[in-house]
C-alpha cells in the first residue's frame, strides 16, 4: 500500500482512461478521510467539467490510471450478496430440517433473513432497470455510428468517396466504436448477471419464504 505522499505523487496529473480505452481526463485532487485514506479521486474532464470517482474504482498500475464504472460495481455487489443470502437461507432450512436448530431461533435468523434478502432484491431490481436504460443508450449510440460507417463504405463503393476520404472516415468512426461495443457487452452480461439472480415474484407475506421456489428448488 502506497503512502498519501506517494500515492498523490503517483495520481496527480496523471491522465485517466474507463476500462474499455476511453480517456476520461486528468487526475487534479484527491479526496481522503480523517485518517489520510484515499476516498476518491477529482478528475478534470474534456470541457473542464470535474468529476468525482470512489477509490475503488480507481486502478493504479505504473503505466497507467483506470476508472471502472460504478454501475459494474454495484453490479458485482448485489449479485454476490443475494448469491450470499440464498446459500445462507438454504443451509438455515437444512438445519431446520434436521432439527439442529431452536425452532424460534430458526424463526427468528429467518425473518432477519428474510428482511435483508428483500432489501437487496429492491436494490437489485432497481439497478437492472439502470442498466437496461443505460444498454439502450449505448445500443443507440452503436447503432448511429454504424449507419456512418456503412453509408461512408456506400459512397466509397459507388464513387462519391475517395480511398482517402473512406479511411478518414473509418478513423473518425472506429475509435469510437470499440469501447462502445466492449460497454454494450459489458451492460448486457450485467444485466444477465441481474435477472440470474432476481425472483420474478418477490411476497411480503410473513408466512411465505423469503426466496422464490426457483431457488430453494436448486438446493
Amino acid at each position: 500500500m502506497l503512502t498519501p505522499e506517494l500515492e498523490t505523487k503517483a495520481l496527480l496529473g496523471r491522465g485517466v482512461n474507463d476500462i474499455y480505452g476511453r480517456f476520461v481526463g486528468r487526475v487534479i485532487g484527491i479526496d481522503r478521510n480523517p485518517f489520510g485514506e484515499m476516498e476518491g479521486v477529482q478528475v478534470e474532464s474534456v470541457g473542464n467539467s470535474i468529476i468525482t470517482f470512489k477509490a475503488r474504482q480507481i486502478a493504479l498500475t505504473p503505466k497507467a490510471v483506470t476508472v471502472t464504472p460504478e454501475w459494474k460495481l454495484e453490479v458485482e455487489d448485489v449479485v454476490s450478496e443475494l448469491s450470499t443470502l440464498r446459500k445462507r437461507v438454504t443451509a438455515l432450512e437444512q438445519l431446520n430440517d434436521a432439527r439442529e436448530i431452536d425452532g424460534e431461533i430458526y424463526a427468528e435468523i429467518l425473518e432477519a433473513q428474510r428482511a435483508g434478502y428483500l432489501e437487496r432484491v429492491k436494490m437489485g431490481e432497481a439497478l437492472a432497470g439502470s442498466v437496461k436504460s443505460q444498454l439502450g443508450t449505448v445500443a443507440g449510440q452503436i447503432a448511429s455510428l454504424t449507419k456512418h460507417l456503412v453509408n461512408a463504405k456506400l459512397d466509397h463503393k459507388s464513387g462519391q468517396l475517395d480511398d482517402a476520404a473512406l479511411k478518414l472516415a473509418q478513423s473518425s468512426i472506429e475509435p469510437s466504436l470499440r469501447p462502445l461495443i466492449g460497454e454494450k457487452n459489458d451492460l448486457a452480461l450485467a444485466l444477465r448477471k441481474l435477472e440470474g439472480v432476481l425472483p420474478s415474484r418477490v411476497s411480503l407475506s410473513e408466512t411465505d419464504s423469503p426466496l422464490p421456489s426457483a431457488a430453494k428448488s436448486a438446493r
